[in-house]
Order: structure tokens, then C-alpha cells, then sequence
């Protein structure tokens, strides 16, 4: 199959991790793969050294001439085949593009936000054969937009590569100056206030004040642009809560997987989480994971089984959660190892690759994405 991934992305988060093991992982099953990226960007960079082909396009938006005019004549070279866009611009980008050049549109949602003004572009996902919603909260989310035939709306959950369970390396600890034996509780995402870092550092302050004393808060990741400042506002409260002191802010870390490596206790603290790829990471890692009861996150973590689950902005029950990990070393090590299992059982990155290709293979042909 031809397949080309559309991305105009600027950072690396999420989203862009998916595209990034979709094309790897296309490419190495023999498929030709093509990526169409901003130069400059994060998945730019990660794209050079990987043999992937990539192609330079400086896309600003899909009501942008000149840039749409490049993208069709990129198109149009490579030919027909899939052409696959994640975030919502490209989606539109991609219908107009790509129209009469022999292209079957395939789309993944990895929001759960309402999609603004569906009549004006109800006409522009007419033209995808599947979009791939990564868990049935976001699928039932894009469907009740009422943009496109639902049977043609499908989830396809995210994956982790499970072979890549990597050893914990104390590098965050060492880079804080902080002692290798104490029990770390960490966070890996972007730092925006739908991720709910406030409500982590309003927990860890309750934790405190009930037992004299606060637990190590490793927080990794950054701001996207809208968001300047934000991590200054957040170094800001943590001082105001008193635990600036046990509360580290590492920024951008090039492999954040493997720096969460290092944590005892993962977590998630977003007001709802689409699907949560940090969440499969530290599970795949064996964590402990206390995530919070909505979204995505639901679907992959069954509370007290392979993780805890606490209501979102809730720092009362955040607290809790933590404090029963942090204080059970038996309950961390049990709930890691069924988070582990949970991952290699259910959500395997061979496994969505093998839907993903599957539902290439239909739509190519004709037909629906699914049964």
C-alpha cells in the first residue's frame, strides 16, 4: 500500500507520537510511507535518521493558498493511495487537497472537544472513508457532532510498545539531587491547565499537611505556545503551597518514556483525558498508575485492578489515591504488575498497527472499515 501521513503540528505531543509509530511501523511491514511535516518541527526532527521519507511543508492552515497548492502538487507526485491526518485542520486540509488525485481519506479524532460549525463541515468529512477515534468516549464525542456517517467512525485504541520496557535510571533523581531510595510521584504530559497539575499540586499539598511532611513531585513536559507563562503560574502555586521545595520541573525531556522510567507512582490528573498514551507508557513501565474517571481513561485502567481511578479536580480524592500507594508498597507492586499485564494483554502496539492496517486494506477496496 502507498500510504501518506499529513501532519502540521509544530510541537510533539501525543498525536504525534501515534503518527510517528504508525508510519514506523507501516514502513517496517513493507508498505511505502511517505510523511508530510512542517520543517522545523518536533516530528520533523525525529523523522530524520529513521529512513522514513519525509516531506518539508510549512502548512499554515487549510483555508492558506499557497501552502494547500504545495500540498496538492505533494499529492499528486506521490500518486493516490491512503492519506492519513490526525489533528482537525488537517482533516480539512486533506479533504480539499487531496480531491481527484485517487487518494482515500482516513482521519483519526484524539480530541474529545465539540467540533465547531458541523454544517460547514459536514462536506468536508463526507469525503473520509473511516476516522479512527482513539477510545469510545472520543468516538461517541465526534459522532454526536453529527459530521459523518457513524458506521464509518470506528475506535482504535492507541498503543505501547511492550517490548520496550525500560529499567529505571535515577537520571531525574540524580538531575534533582535527590536520594535513589525515595519514592517518586511523577507526571509526563503537556503543561496546560486541562491536564489538571494544579489539582496534583493542590493533592501533594493535602498529603503535607496530614502527614508532616510532602512526597517528591517530578513533573516533566512543557508549555505549547498559547501557554506561555503557565509553567511560571505553576512554580508560582507550588511555592503558595508550600511544596516547592519537593516539587521539580524538568520542561522538555527528549524521551519522556523513558524519564518516567523513573517514577513510583504515575500520574494522570487531566479533567478528561481523550485516551491517555502517558497513561499505556507508565503502565508498560509496571507503575502504579492513579489516573482520573473520565474520558478515555476508564477504558484502559479498571480500578483497584491495574490502577486507581479518583474523580477529576478533585484534590481530596487525588490525595487519597497517593496516599494509598505511597504508603502500601505491596499495593504499588501488585497494581504495577497488572498494569504491565493489562498493557501486553490489551493494548499492544502490534495490535492496533494490525487494526490499522486491516481498515487501510478496506477502505482501499471499497469497503466499510468494520464489520
Amino acid at each position: 500500500m502507498r500510504i501518506t501521513y499529513l501532519s502540521s503540528q509544530a510541537g510533539f505531543s501525543g498525536g504525534e507520537v501515534h503518527l510517528l509509530q504508525l508510519a514506523r511501523g507501516m514502513r517496517e511491514r513493507g508498505h511505502d510511507v511517505a510523511v508530510v511535516v512542517p520543517p522545523g518541527s518536533g516530528l520533523a526532527g525525529r523523522l530524520r535518521g529513521t529512513g522514513l521519507d519525509a516531506r518539508p511543508l510549512p502548512l499554515v492552515d487549510w483555508f492558506e493558498p499557497v501552502g494547500m497548492a504545495r500540498l496538492r502538487a505533494i499529492l499528486r507526485a506521490r500518486g493516490g493511495g491512503v492519506l492519513h491526518t490526525h489533528c482537525p485542520r488537517d482533516h480539512y486540509a486533506a479533504a480539499l487537497a487531496a480531491a481527484g488525485l485517487g487518494y482515500v481519506n482516513v482521519g483519526t479524532r484524539h480530541q474529545l472537544r465539540r467540533i465547531g460549525a458541523p454544517r460547514l463541515k459536514r462536506p468536508l468529512f463526507a469525503r473520509f472513508a473511516a476516522m479512527l477515534a482513539v477510545s469510545e468516549a472520543v468516538r461517541a464525542a465526534f459522532v454526536a457532532a453529527r459530521v459523518m456517517d457513524p458506521a464509518r467512525v470506528v475506535t482504535v485504541p492507541n498503543g505501547a510498545d511492550v517490548a520496550r520496557r525500560l529499567p529505571r535510571r535515577d537520571g531525574l533523581r540524580r538531575a534533582a539531587g535527590i536520594d535513589a531510595a525515595a519514592p517518586v510521584v511523577g507526571y509526563v504530559g503537556r503543561l496546560s491547565p486541562e491536564k489538571g497539575i494544579e489539582t496534583l499540586l493542590e493533592a501533594v499539598a493535602r498529603l503535607r499537611a496530614r502527614e508532616g511532611s510532602a512526597p517528591l513531585l517530578f513533573v516533566v513536559g512543557e508549555e505549547p505556545g498559547r501557554e506561555r507563562g503557565y509553567r511560571r503560574a505553576l512554580g508560582e502555586r507550588a511555592a503558595s503551597l508550600g511544596i516547592a521545595a519537593t516539587t521539580h520541573f524538568f520542561g522538555w525531556v527528549e524521551d519522556a518514556a523513558a524519564a518516567s522510567a523513573d517514577f513510583d507512582v504515575h500520574v494522570v490528573c487531566s479533567r478528561a483525558e481523550p485516551f491517555g498514551l502517558a497513561t499505556l507508557e507508565g503502565m508498560a513501565h509496571g507503575h502504579a498508575v492513579v489516573a482520573t474517571d473520565a474520558g478515555g481513561s476508564p477504558e484502559i485502567i479498571r480500578d483497584g485492578v491495574d490502577g486507581l481511578l479518583v474523580p477529576p479536580d478533585d484534590a481530596a480524592a487525588l490525595a487519597r489515591g497517593l496516599a494509598r500507594l505511597l504508603g502500601d508498597p505491596a499495593l504499588r507492586e501488585r497494581l504495577g504488575r497488572g498494569a504491565r499485564r493489562r498493557v501486553e494483554e490489551a493494548f499492544p502496539l502490534a495490535r492496533m498497527l494490525d487494526r490499522v492496517e486491516e481498515i487501510y486494506g478496506r477502505v482501499l477496496a471499497g469497503r466499510p472499515p468494520a464489520e
